[in-house]
């Protein structure tokens, strides 16, 4: 298969079209401040037309809406993607001409613009997007640009089962742990599902599943990218109190130096620790306290769950962990670490996944080396 350059395609279908007139961008670190601040192209249109331009994400809402230009926003919610991790999708998706394909996440509109083209007149695209102003937006801009798909304002996690069954299913949002079983119900056999995946500690990974005539699907992990979550998928945060933190158990840990960069590395360890450990958040702070001093911490909300490494790499002294709650997360973290130095450091790509209409399996190198089994989602 022909790798598809992000050039070629910009060329035979621009984004800025699909693109609104206010963009949000990082405040960054230079002006002391995080958050993001609106770009409006009415202002700044040189600036605005750099960013489209660029191999690079726009980001196009942040807050789900509720920040508006004037105010700074917290949290991307919609974005359209870099586009040469565009390209890699596509390529993942191996779509030919008269394909129907399902898209979940329709965002501006320009990916289901390159799926139509890809499907040709022969073709059908269907494209779901959760927020309706934002698939309102894509609707404008599709017909603006003489593309017709049929987006479906709604919860990509239930697919469109009104014009199934589809060849291809492409997720523009990532999922965590599992694939919606309604994306694999609405796959005819000898389909794909192609989607970003994470896990509450890593996020994430592409995964490719081919649909059999059984309707099991079985893919391996790709490369390495990072995706905004599904909204129904979204990672939620436990943060203990300073009076509950003082109730914590204290000890101290033998990670130090590389052995925490693998740890928090998706493309090493990071991917086995996401894999083996369940519902856990993973947040890392680079030199929070000076150089060569991080913080790490894991929580989970579902039994309220905490722990903090106080990362500093170069200190001769033990490091700290705190931990609380009934889980005693970064001992957990640590075995999965171990785990994954015993089986001889295995990259992503190692990894694969089954599914069946019932079950969800993570495995090693074969189907047959299982390493968790999922909880379903949709």
């Amino acid at each position: 298969m022909t790798r598809t350059d992000w050039r070629e395609l910009i060329t035979q279908v621009p984004r800025e079209p699909f693109i609104p007139e206010t963009i949000w961008v990082d405040i960054g670190a230079a002006h002391s401040q995080s958050g993001f601040t609106a770009l409006s192209k009415h202002d700044h249109l040189q600036r605005w037309r750099e960013l489209v331009a660029a191999n690079e994400p726009v980001i196009t809402q942040v807050d789900e809406g509720h920040t508006t230009a004037g105010n700074t926003g917290w949290s991307p919610s919609s974005s359209c993607s870099k586009p040469s991790i565009v390209a890699d999708m596509l390529d993942a998706l191996n779509l030919r001409p008269g394909h129907s394909v399902l898209e979940i996440g329709t965002g501006t509109g320009w990916n289901a613009a390159l799926l139509c083209r890809r499907v040709g007149p022969r073709g059908r695209v269907v494209s779901i997007e959760v927020d309706p102003m934002i698939a309102d937006g894509a609707r404008a801009a599709l017909a603006a640009t003489g593309y017709s798909p049929l987006v479906i304002t709604g919860d990509g996690t239930e697919g469109y089962p009104d014009a199934a069954p589809y060849d291809r299913v492409l997720s523009t949002a990532a999922v965590r742990e599992s694939v919606p079983q309604a994306w694999l119900a609405q796959t005819r056999p000898g389909g794909l599902i192609v989607t970003p995946w994470g896990t509450d500690y890593c996020n994430g990974v592409l995964l490719t599943l081919h649909v059999a005539a059984d309707h099991r699907a079985t893919g391996r992990f790709s490369e390495d990218l990072a995706f905004m979550r599904l909204r129904a998928h979204r990672r939620r945060f436990y943060e203990p109190d300073q009076a509950q933190i003082q109730q914590a158990q204290v000890s101290t840990t033998d990670v130090h130096g590389w052995d925490f960069f693998r740890m928090i590395n998706s493309d090493q360890a990071g991917f086995a620790i996401g894999v083996q450990v369940p519902h856990c958040a993973l947040t890392v702070e680079l030199h929070k306290f000076g150089e060569d001093h991080h913080l790490l911490e894991l929580d989970d909300i579902t039994t309220q769950s905490w722990a903090r490494l106080d990362a500093h790499l170069t200190s001769p002294n033990p490091l700290l962990v705190h931990q609380l709650g009934p889980r005693r997360l970064w001992d957990e973290a640590v075995a999965a670490y171990d785990w994954w130095y015993e089986h001889g450091k295995p990259h992503p790509t190692r990894f694969g996944m089954t599914m069946t209409t019932h079950t969800q399996t993570v495995w090693l190198d074969n189907p047959n080396t299982v390493v968790r089994a999922f909880t379903l989602a949709g």
